[in-house]
């Protein structure tokens, strides 16, 4: 009886240690997370371009230009009143420049020709993997095919837009291939046809009407004379709603509103014209 005792006494003193031991102890320091503040420099919004005495930036000098001034109308039994709402995008005072990213000069018939292909920088916003897809897609066409790329550019509020006209010479004739790509000035990402449409405030069936008005006058007044079956099928394939939904839309250089529909089949020896033009 006096052994177990004993062996109680000894494991309350041992418990009563371990307790007093325990209210001694400090906690573990706990790192609490600093609070993050951020600036953002507010400053007049620049747009810096580029030039060389080699190069133009107009897209009205373009042979498929002569369609763009029918491209005006404002009444047809299409059209629409309804306007899209705008993005709740917010405008951007960052400093946003456009300039080279690439430039390559040969030779084509003893000509000296050069190749700019733009990058879009927007100060504190990440344009990476924008400016790769638009340096990709004309590095690749200057480099394999010897042809002159060239931009216009327009910097808005919400949205850059490219311009980018490729020229493809070959003997006498000249051609011309178009592009367009818009950036957003808040995610410095490429901006969807529907998402440029929103920031324009223009609803899509506004714009498709616009952009079918323009198809259908390109072939009154360039191609009325010819009455050709193959004709009307290049006709009635360019007013599909798959053509028609292909359009981009975009803001050139002087602050308009465009269009640009790639690839429309016509007759003669340029089997496929780019159609662009502008309209209110």
């Amino acid at each position: 009886m006096k052994k177990f005792q004993a062996t109680i006494s000894i494991a309350l003193m041992m418990a009563m240690t371990a307790g007093i031991a325990g209210c001694n102890a400090k906690p573990a320091q706990t790192s609490l997370p600093t609070a993050v503040t951020e600036s953002r420099e507010t400053t007049t919004t620049t747009t810096t371009e580029e030039t060389t005495t080699e190069e133009t930036t107009t897209e009205e000098t373009t042979e498929e230009t002569t369609t763009e001034e029918t491209t005006t109308e404002e009444t047809t039994t299409e059209e629409t009143t309804k306007k899209a709402t705008p993005t709740p995008v917010p405008d951007s005072n960052a400093k946003t420049t456009v300039k080279d990213q690439y430039k390559r000069g040969f030779k084509v018939d003893g000509k000296q020709l050069y190749t700019h292909i733009p990058q879009v920088i927007i100060e504190d916003v990440d344009t990476d993997d924008f400016n790769k897809e638009v340096l990709k897609k004309f590095q690749d066409i200057a480099k394999k095919n010897e042809s002159r790329v060239y931009y216009s550019y327009y910097v808005g509020k919400k949205a850059v837009s490219l311009y980018i006209t490729v020229e493809l010479e070959s003997g006498n004739s000249e051609f011309k291939n178009f592009y367009v790509y818009n950036c957003s000035r808040s995610t410095g990402k490429k901006l969807s046809r529907d998402e440029m449409l929103k920031i324009m405030g223009v609803s899509s069936s506004t714009f498709n009407t616009k952009v079918k008005n323009a198809i259908k006058n390109m072939w009154k007044k360039n191609y009325s004379k010819d009455t050709s079956s193959s004709k009307k099928q290049m006709e009635k394939n360019s007013l599909t709603n798959k053509m028609i939904n292909s359009a981009i839309p975009y803001v050139n250089k002087n602050g308009k509103k465009a269009y640009l529909v790639r690839q429309i089949e016509v007759p003669g020896q340029m089997s496929h014209i780019d159609l662009h033009g502008t309209f209110s």
